[in-house]
């Protein structure tokens, strides 16, 4: 019988000069990202770890205070803290300040640095399924950090149309204003409306949305940011609908591939942290 043990990664060696990044945010358990990164710098060589950092909401004045106090080379940001932490940083992006969420934070001689890489990350994304943004209809469901770096990054790669869809109608037109882009209500008539005339739908809500196979059709794709599971109920309704439909692990690929990159300042080993993102998606069955 086959040692499970055998199927998993040599522990990194952590000593006195190991510089330490992660990712902060709350309920973030479910995260490949430890396992991706620590792949790359395993791969590479570089002494580094990456760990996670529970992060309540509201904590975000604490959670830039321990990046500093501790030495941190930096750190991912997800929910809650996207739009929280920014007050607290020394610099942005221009990306990052344009729409107003960071995912991506640095640390140099006391100062802290936030980008966004969701966007860049996305449109690689969909570049890996041949799917251009160019003059498409694109409908954005949600009004996140994520959703924000998507409606931006459409918009910048040409998109022909940008609807956003969120069900809190003010923060549905904050994120719009970042494109710009167009608004609709999530009242079903009206998302039934805007699903059926998208080219290209892209799901930046983290839970289970119920709609109907309907309201989908061929010569549709169906991108869903969420990568804690395989196959979302969105995924399955949309490809009853004749949908062709992709889960986000190659967003969180790329835009991890991105963060890797302003951290170490080398180039990240990208099929190494594929595979460790299929073999920790795998895991879960």
């Amino acid at each position: 019988m086959q040692d499970k043990k055998s199927d998993l990664p040599t522990p990194l060696a952590i000593s006195g000069t190991t510089r330490v990044v992660g990712v902060c945010g709350h309920g973030i358990r479910y995260t490949l990202s430890p396992a991706m990164h620590n792949a790359a710098f395993r791969a590479l060589g570089l002494d580094y770890v990456y760990v996670m950092f529970d992060v309540a909401p509201g904590r975000a004045r604490e959670a830039a205070a321990g990046i500093r106090g501790l030495g941190l080379a930096g750190v991912n940001v997800t929910k809650p803290l996207k739009t929280e932490m920014i007050p607290f940083l020394d610099e942005l992006t221009d990306e990052a300040r344009r729409i107003g969420s960071v995912n991506t934070i640095s640390h140099r001689d006391g100062q802290l640095f936030g980008a966004t890489t969701d966007g860049a990350g996305l449109l690689r994304a969909l570049e890996t399924m041949e799917v251009s943004v160019t003059g498409r209809s694109v409908l954005i469901l949600g009004s996140g950090g994520a959703a924000r770096a998507a409606c931006a990054a459409c918009v910048r790669a040409g998109a022909g149309r940008t609807v956003v869809a969120a069900r809190n109608r003010q923060r549905g037109e904050e994120t719009a204003l970042v494109g710009p882009a167009e608004t609709t209500s999530h009242e079903p008539a009206s998302l039934r409306k805007a699903l059926h005339e998208a080219d290209l739908v892209i799901n930046a809500v983290p839970v289970d949305l119920e709609l109907e196979p309907e309201w989908f059709r061929t010569v549709q794709t169906v991108y869903d940011t969420r990568y804690d599971v395989a196959d979302t109920l969105l995924m399955q309704t949309a490809r009853a609908g004749g949908a062709t439909t992709s889960n986000g692990i190659d967003m969180l690929l790329y835009q991890g591939t991105a963060a890797f990159e302003i951290w170490t300042g080398c180039d990240a080993p990208v099929e190494v942290m594929r595979a460790a993102l299929i073999n920790g998606l795998s895991r879960r069955g």
